[in-house]
């Protein structure tokens, strides 16, 4: 073999095995990054789910996908989703709405975590359980009209109407925004705002089927 063409082929060789090493080497470090950032997975969806990570889009993540910190999560019409985090909590989010998971911070010992949600429009359910070790646990769900605060619950927040509507399963929250504060304390507990300048409703129970029905706008066919 001419030693041109077997000098040509030796280079093409190595160009190869160097990008296969960059590719390896690109797998190895980009692994590790998102397991680092990692706070939970998809456990279960339906219809048209994407998430925006990073600039990069997800279409339809399936099962054990991973969800890190600052996901952007998108769904669908007649579109469900619900995620597992690493803490216990259980997310479950409804069609046409558009949730940011903001914050997390995962408990050590007595350091306290945090769970911090922006849900931007649409359903969700969040059942978080109530911290052991570290009690003074951040959970919140940051809406158009208010903040929801509490360090356990079973809660239900979405779109009533022209208002948002915040009901509470189990478990003790209050609710505030520039104009006043409530709290929703006791099953099947809950509260309507318009808007961040008007304060929130006076609690009210609402009736057992209502609250299921309700709940049945975040659940999964």
């Amino acid at each position: 073999m001419p030693f041109a063409l077997r000098a040509r082929k030796v280079a093409q060789l190595a160009a190869c095995l160097i990008a296969v090493a960059s590719a390896a080497a690109l797998a190895a470090n980009s692994r590790p990054q998102e397991e680092k950032e990692r706070v939970g997975v998809i456990e279960r969806a339906q219809g048209q789910i994407r998430i925006e990570r990073n600039g990069l889009f997800i279409d339809n993540p399936r099962k054990g996908q991973a969800v890190t910190r600052r996901d952007h999560l998108m769904t669908g019409p007649d579109s469900r989703v619900l995620l597992s985090f690493d803490d216990g909590s259980r997310l479950a989010v409804g069609e046409n709405a558009i949730l940011v998971i903001a914050e997390y911070l995962k408990e050590e010992g007595r350091r306290s975590g945090a769970l911090i949600l922006d849900l931007i429009r649409g359903a969700i359910r969040l059942v978080a359980p109530s911290p052991k070790a570290a009690p003074n646990k951040r959970i919140e769900v940051r809406t158009e009209a208010a903040t929801i605060h509490s360090r356990g619950v079973d809660l239900w927040s979405g779109p009533v109407g022209e208002k948002r509507a915040i009901l509470v399963m189990k478990g003790q929250v209050d609710v505030r925004n520039d104009a006043g504060l409530v709290m929703l304390d006791g099953k099947r507990t809950a509260t309507f705002i318009s808007d961040r300048l008007s304060p929130p409703e006076k609690p009210v129970r609402w009736p057992s089927r209502r609250a299921q029905e309700t709940l049945m706008t975040v659940a999964i066919k």
